[in-house]
This record gives C-alpha cells, structure tokens and sequence, in this order.
C-alpha cells in the first residue's frame, strides 16, 4: 500500500479542502493510504472524520505566527516520516509558502504534486515572492496541477499545467423538490419567498461586504420579501453580522457557520450569488451548477466554470443596484430542472477525478 500525504493551510469546511476530503473518501483504500499536514493546530469536523477514518493528521506551527518555528517542525516531520510516503499533494493559493515542497524533495519523496486552487494572491509583496520562487518549485517538482487555466498560469507561468475538475458527488447535489421544502420550512422560509444565497470564507477576496449591499438592493425590489442565506466562517464574519444591522436587513439575512449540509441549503436557494475579487475555480460553483441553481458571478473568475448554461457573469465595476437587477432578471422565469448529468458528462464527476490522481500517486 502507499501512502500519500496532502498538505495545506487547513482542514475547514471550504472549496480546496472539500476537494481534499472527497479524495480521501473515494480513493482506493487497498492501495492508498492518505494522511495530512496541516500548518494549523486546529481541530475541526473534518480532522475529526479523518482520524475516525484511519487517517492521519499531522499539524505545525502556522508560518504566520513563527516562521522559525514553522520550519523547524517541518524540517522535523519530514525527516522522521518522509520514508513512509510515496507522493505529496501540495494543495495551495500560492508559492509563497514552499517549505514543504522543499523539505519532501530534499527528503527523497518520488512524486511531489503542486496543486494550484488560486488566480492570484493578495498583497503586492505575496505576488512578489510567488513569482521569485516559481521557477525553484518547477525544478523539483514532479507534476503541476491547477483548478483552473488561469490558476495554472498565475502559479507556474509558461509551464504547462494539468487542470484538475473539482469532481462533486453528483448524486447529492441533485435537484430535489422534496429536500427543498423540508430545508425551507425548518428555516422559516415561505416557498414564495426568493432566497439569494452564497457558500465561502468570510475574507476580503470572497466579497461578502458586497454581496450584503446587493441583497440590500434587491429587497427594495421586492418589497421586503427576500432572504440571503451566508454559508460560512471567517474572520471577517462578525464584521458582516455588524453591516448587516447598520443596513437594516439583519432580519433577512442568515448567517449559518460551517455546515455539513450544504448540498441540501442549496436546495432551498433560488439564486447563487459570487462576487469575488479574485478565484482558481471555485468548487462551490461546480456544486451549485450540479443542483440547478442560476449564479450570478464576477467576470474575474474563470470561464472553466460556466458548465451549465446558467451562469451570468457581472463587472465588478457595475454598482450593487445593478447587480441586484441582474438578478432579479435570471430568476424571472427561471425554471430548475435536473442539471447533474451535465455536471457529469462534463466530467466534473469525483469518481473521474480520482481515477487520474490514482495514476499519478503510483507514479504512471
């Protein structure tokens, strides 16, 4: 059996570790193992379902809070477990923080995969420091994966890169009117009522604070009968729950944390709304596309995306009012039908993904 080792900033609920963690529940047990590293002392639902698992999660100290210390812990995993593993998956939004690739190569790993999930990074310096250690990473490295063609470009350059579709469990996702009214009725939600909704971390490149003043907009247009459903933690969170009571939609909106559903809340939304400054490929997008919902996006993110016929990208550059408009016109006559064949047939099935990555832990 061999064993592989996924590393990352964390193991919360969001897009790259859903990805992670569907890997690890549908890769072929009788000749993989799969264990983590994290650069978080945290525990949380995943770990935990990791650890139940049979897993194992290894954790070091985050670079932010001690650079020295992050180093010294790695430099120490890998020279007491590097022995133990036939390839790392190195799932990251940017080179800046390549210790790790840099400590499995030095320790003799054979097959050592980076794996893009961003376009870009936040802070002039960040981007600086991705581009000045591009071209040591492509020179150890073995195979260089990314979740979109733009997020290829931005993490390898002019070097090609294989794009990885974030494979959904289609089944779960599918469009189910039943579901529907159950998850709306415990949420106190009339059927008539519209429900925009939205799945990610509350921080600055996800958008959020927009997204409050779009809904605000769009319930002046309908008269006060709306709701936005917030899928989610981060540390801006508390800070949204504050603009939301300074623009008085408090009451319409709900702020739902982490949750282990989100397959089923989006059943009972009408709308996905996403209006980030920046993306790979969001894996919540193939997600709400596989349950039929309309999405509203940004321009920046990547085309890869538009699966079904039911996406409608938005300027960042046009207000919220006309965003709010855009809207309320997708779900005019909107009719939601089964979309999880064309999620499939697009290839965007995990059970597709999980096949290839298996040919590259082996090392074909």
């Amino acid at each position: 059996m061999k064993r592989i080792l996924f590393i990352s900033q964390y193991l919360n609920r969001f897009g790259t570790e859903a990805f992670m963690m569907s890997v690890f529940r549908g890769v072929d047990k009788s000749r993989f193992a799969v264990d983590f590293l994290l650069f978080s002392k945290q525990e949380t639902d995943y770990s935990r379902e990791v650890e139940a698992a049979g897993g194992r999660v290894f954790r070091v100290t985050c670079r932010r809070e001690s650079m020295w210390a992050w180093h010294k812990e790695l430099k120490a995993f890998f020279k007491a477990h590097a022995q133990e593993y036939h390839a790392i998956h190195f799932c990251s939004n940017s080179l800046t923080s390549m210790a790790p690739i840099y400590y499995a190569h030095q320790y003799g790993i054979p097959v050592l995969v980076v794996h893009a999930h961003s376009s870009s990074s936040s802070g002039l310096h960040n981007r600086v420091l991705h581009r000045l250690k591009r071209g040591y990473v492509k020179r150890i490295t073995t195979h260089h994966f990314a979740c979109s063609t733009e997020a290829g470009k931005w993490f390898f350059g002019n070097s090609p890169s294989v794009v990885i579709k974030n494979g959904v469990e289609t089944p779960r996702y599918r469009f189910d009117t039943t579901v529907r009214e159950r998850v709306r009725k415990s949420l106190g939600i009339d059927e008539g009522v519209p429900v925009l909704g939205h799945v990610g971390r509350f921080s600055i490149e996800k958008n959020q604070s927009f997204i409050l003043d779009v809904f605000a907009c769009f319930r002046q247009k309908c008269k006060g009968a709306a709701k936005l459903m917030l899928v989610g933690n981060g540390p801006l969170h508390e800070e949204m729950k504050a603009k939301a009571q300074t623009l008085g939609i408090q009451d319409d909106v709900l702020f739902l944390g982490e949750r282990s559903d989100v397959n089923e809340l989006m059943q009972a939304m009408d709308v996905f709304v996403m209006p980030s400054t920046f993306e790979g490929l969001p894996f919540v997008l193939v997600e709400a596309q596989c349950a039929a919902l309309p999405c509203v996006i940004s321009d920046v993110i990547s085309r890869d995306i538009c699966i079904t016929p039911n996406v409608t990208y938005q300027s960042l550059q046009q207000s919220a009012s006309e965003w709010a408009t855009t809207i309320a016109g997708v779900l005019d006559g909107y009719t939601r039908t089964d979309t999880s064949g064309i999620i499939a047939e697009a290839g965007y099935s995990i059970a597709d993904t999980i096949k290839y990555l298996e040919q590259v832990y082996d090392g074909l």
